[in-house]
């Protein structure tokens, strides 16, 4: 499954893997992990413009798990970075990839 990974962050991510990050994202409790997302959004919802969208290839039965089900019209995971990882490198997604 193609996911992406909007980012202020990727020439970090690309030299040295995904890192833990944590917060309440708009909960009662803290969470930790990578929010990646079915869809790359050039503006991530509540958040500044990214520098760059990464994308990155994770099997579906592996991300299942993650899901956040919250009704709205894309699909989101919160994954442990150690797990993303394993993944491999991500790559730097360019819009001109969304015809292709």
């Amino acid at each position: 499954m193609k996911l992406y990974h909007p980012t202020k962050h990727g020439a970090a991510i690309l030299r040295d893997g995904f890192g833990e990050t944590s917060g309440t994202y708009l909960t009662e409790t803290d969470n930790s992990g990578v929010w990646l997302f079915d869809q790359p959004f050039e503006q991530r919802p509540g958040d500044d413009d990214p520098d760059v969208i990464l994308e990155l290839e994770i099997p579906e039965a592996v991300v299942a798990p993650f899901e956040w089900h919250v009704g709205l019209p894309y699909r989101e995971f919160l994954m442990p970075a150690a797990l993303v990882n394993l993944y491999g490198t991500p790559r730097v997604w360019q819009s001109s990839d969304r015809s292709a």
